[in-house]
């Protein structure tokens, strides 16, 4: 007798494995009860069905969360890596929503992609722009900018909005995800024909991805010491020395980033 938990293992790791089990194979000890008892006892077609329906799964979580990638490899194409990014990343968490995350790393070391090297740039940021998605709401407090006359900035910081991420890359992709996110067909493809030739050179960008409210998310190309400051900023750093760390222009730099949503509000550090 095989207990449930063993049932269970057997089945993740007959949909997980790299190999599709064939209609005919001997099962996995562990299903044997679990698939061939219950549902096909002479075949391990019950086995064929869970797959392809995890296959089918991972097509649409994929897809999903990279619609950019999807619309510059192709929807069969992406589907075949959806089916090859659950083998060899499987999911561990429940929420599929959640999974996807290596499809960067993936495709950056996926010879058949090599004539694409700027891809995987566009997925990070394909990635982040999900992430920020579903990040918490933060709420903005504009009454609180009057603390950068009041205190010392050596003990503030700024409240950033959800989701947000600097990024960066070695290839200019911003643009490209910027054109396939345009909200008609008309629009996209002028946005599209604009890009040029080749469409994503070879050189730094820095990228920011944000969410403003329930507004769709952000994405727009950052100068360097705008992208340093945010950085320091997340990782801890009180105001003033996030502001030694790079060169930025605080007083042209602050109204914009109000302005878009990007700087919430002013707090003391605790």
């Amino acid at each position: 007798m095989h207990t449930l938990e063993a049932q269970q293992q057997a089945l993740l790791q007959a949909l997980l494995s790299p190999g599709a089990q064939k209609v005919d194979a001997p099962l996995p000890d562990g299903l044997k009860p679990f698939i061939a008892n219950n549902a096909y006892p002479t075949s391990g077609r019950g086995l064929n069905c869970y797959q392809s329906n995890a296959h089918a799964v991972a097509e649409r979580a994929l897809s999903a969360a990279y619609p950019v990638v999807t619309a510059i490899l192709s929807t069969d194409s992406m589907a075949q890596l959806a089916r090859a990014l659950w083998h060899t990343h499987p999911p561990t968490r429940g929420d599929l929503a959640q999974w996807g995350d290596t499809l960067a790393s993936f495709m950056a070391n996926s010879p058949q992609l090599a004539d694409l090297p700027w891809l995987a740039d566009v997925a990070r940021v394909e990635w982040a722009l999900h992430l920020a998605e579903g990040a918490a709401d933060k709420w903005a407090d504009l009454a609180t900018l009057a603390l950068l006359a009041q205190a010392d900035p050596d003990h503030l910081t700024l409240r950033l909005a959800p989701g947000l991420q600097v990024l960066r890359h070695s290839h200019a992709v911003v643009a490209v995800v910027q054109a396939h996110r345009q909200p008609d067909e008309a629009t996209q493809a002028a946005a599209l024909a604009a890009l040029g030739d080749p469409w994503c050179p070879q050189h730094a960008e820095q990228a920011l991805v944000w969410r403003v409210g329930h507004q769709p998310t952000q994405v727009r190309a950052v100068t360097e010491t705008a992208a340093t400051f945010l950085a320091a900023l997340q990782a801890g750093l009180p105001l003033l020395p996030a502001l030694d760390s790079c060169e930025l222009d605080f007083a042209t730099w602050l109204p914009e980033a109000v302005q878009q949503g990007i700087v919430l509000a002013v707090e003391p550090l605790t």
